[in-house]
């Protein structure tokens, strides 16, 4: 088998099992509760997943579930739990997070790149923006060690020009990160040594944030997140029948988005993978070759999407936004555990 032929398997693989999202929900479900055992909230999520779950089985003591993008984490010959979390961030209640002038440029690179990052992809708009703003650009010289392997993790970077070597001690180059790539991340949310050296190849410039204002949005900001999706959860009326638990687990499963007005959120014809519910604002539903609305506006607490996923088909109308609109989306595996029953209204 080509390389070219084995890198399109494990694709495949990869694709079929939802591998990269559902491993991301995991991560990020630590991350809202801010665990003390991580560990422990990632094995339960993934293990309704298997086929077979063993209730007795433990985690490697040297696995790393998040990793510095692409980068091998360092093996360590340390306990599960001595390795798997950062302290809990401690800050004065008056703090607040830095802002650095941008400009639109660089404001719109660092949006829609934390909207592909494996880590910040799932965070809501209104935690990526914060984030967006907190970044500081920073320039290397050519051969500048940007981050050292073993050294005291103190920033999380996006490079956003240049290119930059990634070594590990006994490895050597591992790969090449250029425009786009994040890399810091594991040593900040572990309290870990840096697991890799990067290596300014050319002359670079990266997008840096600070490991406490990088822990509190991700950590803080989102346990607050999560808090407030579960009292909103509670109050939408299809979900009443659920328990405790199960609102909880919706809760850190669900993706939030923006929508402006006039922009499709779901066409007709396309592929079902989500369900959504109405955070904020208005939404209308239309058909190919019909004149009117096929039902009444929807808003906050209202849901749509359900069909496509309950019957495995495509999305029966459009639902547009009418208005600047957010929604709560769900995917098609946790849909299908938690409300799989729901009656489909006709229109979805």
């Amino acid at each position: 088998m080509t390389d070219a032929t084995q890198l399109e398997a494990v694709k495949a693989y990869i694709a079929k099992h939802n591998l990269e999202d559902e491993l991301s929900n995991a991560v990020n479900a630590a991350i809202k509760v801010d665990s003390d055992d991580p560990y422990r909230v990632i094995s339960d999520y993934l293990r309704k997943f298997a086929k077979e779950a063993d209730e007795d089985e433990d985690m490697d003591d040297d696995e790393d579930v998040i990793r510095e993008d692409d980068e091998e984490a360092m093996r360590r010959p340390m306990g599960r739990r001595q390795q798997v979390a950062a302290k809990k961030v401690e800050v004065a209640d008056d703090w607040v997070p830095p802002v650095f002038e941008k400009s639109e440029e660089a404001k719109a690179f660092l949006t829609e790149t934390m909207k592909t990052n494996k880590l910040m992809k799932n965070l809501s708009p209104s935690d990526r923006e914060q984030l967006m703003h907190a970044f500081q650009e920073e320039s290397f010289a050519v051969g500048t060690a940007i981050i050292t392997q073993g050294a005291e993790g103190d920033k999380f970077y996006i490079l956003s020009d240049g290119s930059t070597d990634i070594s590990i001690t006994g490895k050597g180059s591992v790969m090449k990160a250029t425009k786009g790539i994040s890399f810091g991340e594991l040593a900040l949310l572990h309290d870990a040594p840096r697991a890799a050296t990067v290596t300014a190849e050319t002359e670079v410039k990266a997008f840096s944030i600070d490991s406490t204002t990088f822990k509190v949005i991700l950590m803080g900001k989102g346990k607050k997140d999560t808090a407030m999706y579960i009292e909103f959860l509670k109050k939408v009326p299809i979900l009443s029948n659920l328990k405790d638990e199960e609102i909880q687990e919706l809760s850190g499963a669900l993706t939030e988005s923006e929508h402006a007005e006039n922009k499709n959120i779901i066409c007709e014809g396309d592929e079902g993978d989500k369900f959504y519910i109405i955070r904020e604002g208005e939404v209308k539903c239309t058909k190919v070759g019909v004149a009117d609305e096929v039902s009444k506006r929807l808003t906050e607490g209202d849901f749509f999407g359900e069909l496509a996923l309950l019957k495995d088909d495509k999305r029966a109308a459009t639902v547009t936004a009418v208005k600047p609109t957010k929604v709560l989306a769900i995917k098609r595996a946790e849909f299908t555990r938690l409300l799989g029953t729901l009656e489909p209204p006709s229109y979805s």
